[in-house]
């Protein structure tokens, strides 16, 4: 059998709880084959956040029989919490959590360990420590930073432990550019997050599109989706989107939208004005571009 292209596109970790979207939760099975039409479309990276997402991630590469094939991204996150729950808040990393982690993923190794900073230099320091440990004995194959704050970019400048730096990129983040070119400049790998607002933005998009007379809401929520993923992805300074899929039909859709390429300048300018609620201009904009849809 042939091996699929790897496409840019990571799993968010989002995809396996109700909480942080807007869209209806993915019971076990469904979780499973959204994993597995992640694989068959070319999606090897998979991130999970929170505790109850790597049991998630563990459970279904077990019964899927494909933990060699995917790539895992795991956080400073060890609250578990129920479906109605809060999520909690990144914890430092301690000696023992590696051991959890493991456990919950069901592997004997991860492929990138993120680092969500707290608000304390001393366990900042310690974390940091601990990371480098675990990947010197094999535990951890890469290291990555949220970036929560870009003076994150300066203190650690190109000399740093980390590949990866993550953080929002979507239309709503005019700050973002910036920030993602500084990371590049540092050498990191950048991933950005949040390409739909987690869907609440995509849905506020689709009601200002429904509302300039564009389409019913039918017909504008592919394609809003479509523009504003590939918008995220192909910024000069990104290199791939973490985005939550609670349901397997919309790998393949954005997939797609990948297979697209970048947005013409119509349909960046559409977007954009849409998102500033611009209706005037955006309706003769999407006079310009709705050929192509």
């Amino acid at each position: 059998m042939s091996q699929m292209t790897e496409i840019p596109l990571i799993l968010g970790g989002h995809s396996f709880i109700k909480q942080l979207g807007n869209d209806p939760p993915a019971p076990e099975q469904v979780q499973r084959l959204i994993v597995e039409s992640c694989l068959a479309h070319g999606i090897r990276w998979f991130d999970t956040t929170y505790q109850p997402e790597r049991v998630a991630l563990g459970n279904a590469l077990r019964a899927l029989g494909r933990r060699d094939e995917a790539r895992i991204f795991a956080w400073n996150f060890f609250k578990n919490f129920s479906p109605d729950g809060q999520v909690g808040e990144a914890e430092h990393f301690r000696p023992e959590h590696i051991e959890i982690i493991l456990e919950e993923l069901r592997t004997n190794y991860v492929d990138c360990l993120v680092m969500a900073s707290v608000d304390d230099p001393e366990k900042n320091q310690r974390q940091e420590e601990l990371l480098i440990d675990w990947q010197t004995k094999g535990y951890v194959r890469a290291l990555g930073i949220w970036i929560s704050d870009p003076l994150l970019i300066e203190r650690y400048g190109p000399r740093n432990p980390f590949k990866f730096a993550i953080r929002p990129f979507n239309v709503t983040t005019p700050g973002a550019a910036s920030i993602f070119a500084a990371c590049k400049k540092s050498g990191w790998e950048t991933l950005a997050t949040s390409p739909f607002g987690r869907g609440w933005e995509l849905d506020r998009l689709i009601a200002e599109a429904v509302s300039g007379g564009y389409g019913d809401g039918e017909s504008m929520r592919p394609l809003i989706a479509d523009l504003m993923l590939r918008f995220s992805l192909f910024q000069s300074n990104v290199d791939r989107v973490i985005v939550a899929m609670r349901n397997s039909a919309w790998v393949g859709c954005n997939s797609a939208s990948v297979s697209k390429g970048p947005l013409t300048a119509e349909e960046f300018r559409w977007l954009n004005a849409l998102s500033k609620r611009k209706n005037t201009k955006t309706q003769r904009l999407w006079q310009k571009f709705r050929r192509w849809f």
